[in-house]
């Protein structure tokens, strides 16, 4: 028996690829302050520079190095279509590759798995959020993660 309520599961390797909307909806949220934020300050420097002063222009190269991750975000999103995603299940531990980043999650940190129209959203105790297109991923694969957050909801109760 495994550790996933009894079920035994072999392990998984899944790829996909998240599309530019997916990754706009995944990503975005977390940068709304600082566009927000951005766009004032860019809004105050030109009309410094257009009431008093031109060399307020050189202020707007301020949200660009602060923001450098956003602007590498929506470039990122503009140059490639879709950004690939390897997800494996092995060992009691969920490894997720993207971009060059590489994630290891315990399968018990796993809360909550749900579909949302043509995806699946798996969140962590660790606060990262994983969306899997629906068809990259089969029924059983997300039984055995559903296993782990039913796991987790009898613990809480």
């Amino acid at each position: 028996m495994s550790a996933a309520g009894g079920c035994r599961m072999t392990p998984f390797h899944v790829t996909y690829a998240l599309s530019r909307l997916q990754r706009l909806r995944l990503e975005l949220p977390q940068w709304l302050p600082a566009i927000a934020g951005g766009t004032g300050f860019a809004v105050g420097a030109a009309y410094l520079a257009a009431t008093a002063s031109s060399w307020f222009l050189l202020l707007l190269l301020i949200p660009l190095v602060a923001y450098r991750g956003l602007f590498r975000f929506l470039f990122e999103l503009v140059a490639r279509r879709g950004r690939p995603v390897e997800l494996r299940a092995a060992d009691g531990a969920l490894e997720v590759r993207a971009g060059g980043a590489v994630a290891v999650l315990p399968l018990d940190g796993i809360f909550q798995v749900f579909r949302s129209g043509d995806v699946w959203t798996v969140l962590h105790l660790s606060g990262a959020v994983l969306t899997i297109p629906a068809d990259a991923i089969t029924a059983d694969q997300i039984g055995y993660l559903r296993a782990f957050a039913r796991r987790a909801h009898a613990a809480r109760a």
